[in-house]
């Protein structure tokens, strides 16, 4: 029985803790977003976080936020930036195009009609994986979104329950904007990026890789690691040929100078010969 009670009781705790760390991670990333430009930041330290917790990393929350937020300040403002410039242009592009449609217009401008939606709907794709990508991989942000692109087709079920929820979020801020304020920072962004946290996990799973090899749960990933090693090979081997052509080339100086040495040693021989044969000469007249 007491057995029992400690068993319910530690899950009970456990639960506890967990809520404590949703609702602490949701007014972390509430604060840290005030700036509106370090609203990208604050999404890979969110997501960051958030994976570290399913992992099992509990109680680290302040450090883990802290530790993303300042590692991936730099890359993700610009890759907030750049999205947020994207989103502009394609929006207006999108708005135009209905406009014009409202119009009365042909069939030309219903096609861009739709190319300009594809083109929009391929952002939000990109959107929803980059900054995850940007918490757990070491990328250069062109890389970074070209993965995000290529994961948000591959794993398209996913991306569309992801988009399900942004589209909640969405309509929630639009019609009860106050609630969503208060609901949003107090737990709800919490609750979202463990969801996220948890769908990216099952994304990655495939490209996480421990020290031994073998795939794990509790390591600092990185993305295209294979091609960088490979890479690194390439560079090996062509250093190695280099040294080896300097070599030969060091080799072949040094052939060409004892070939010149034996020429010039000929040469003196031949020198020496005829001033013989000249002192032959003069004893015979």
């Amino acid at each position: 029985m007491s057995s029992q009670g400690f068993s319910y009781d530690s899950i009970f705790i456990r639960m506890l803790n967990r809520v404590g760390d949703v609702v602490l991670l949701s007014v972390l990333f509430t604060l840290f977003c005030l700036p509106v430009i370090t609203i990208g930041p604050s999404m890979s330290a969110l997501y960051y976080t958030a994976m570290k917790g399913i992992q099992g990393d509990d109680g680290y929350i302040w450090k883990n936020f802290i530790k993303s937020f300042k590692e991936n300040f730099k890359q993700a403002t610009a890759l907030w930036i750049g999205f947020i410039v994207a989103f502009v242009i394609l929006g207006v592009d999108v708005w135009f195009w209905a406009m014009q449609i409202k119009l009365g217009t042909n069939v030309v401008v219903k096609c861009l009609a739709v190319v300009s939606i594809i083109m929009l709907l391929v952002a939000i794709f990109v959107f929803t994986y980059s900054f995850p990508l940007l918490a757990k991989f070491d990328n250069r942000n062109s890389i970074t979104i070209r993965n995000a692109f290529f994961l948000s087709i591959k794993n398209f079920p996913i991306t569309v329950i992801i988009l399900v929820i942004d589209a909640v979020v969405v309509w929630t801020f639009y019609y009860q904007p106050a609630l969503a304020i208060c609901g949003y920072a107090l737990i709800g962004f919490g609750i979202i990026g463990y969801l996220y946290a948890f769908f990216m996990l099952k994304c990655f799973k495939p490209y996480l890789q421990t020290e031994a090899g073998e795939h794990g749960d509790d390591m600092d990933w990185r993305v295209d690691e294979e091609e960088r090693e490979d890479d690194d090979q390439n560079e090996d081997v062509e250093e190695q040929e280099d040294d080896d052509q300097n070599e030969d080339d060091d080799q072949n100086e040094d052939v060409d100078e004892e070939e010149q040495g034996e020429i010039e040693t000929n040469e003196e021989d031949k020198d020496e010969s005829d001033e013989e044969d000249e002192s032959k000469e003069e004893i015979n007249e």
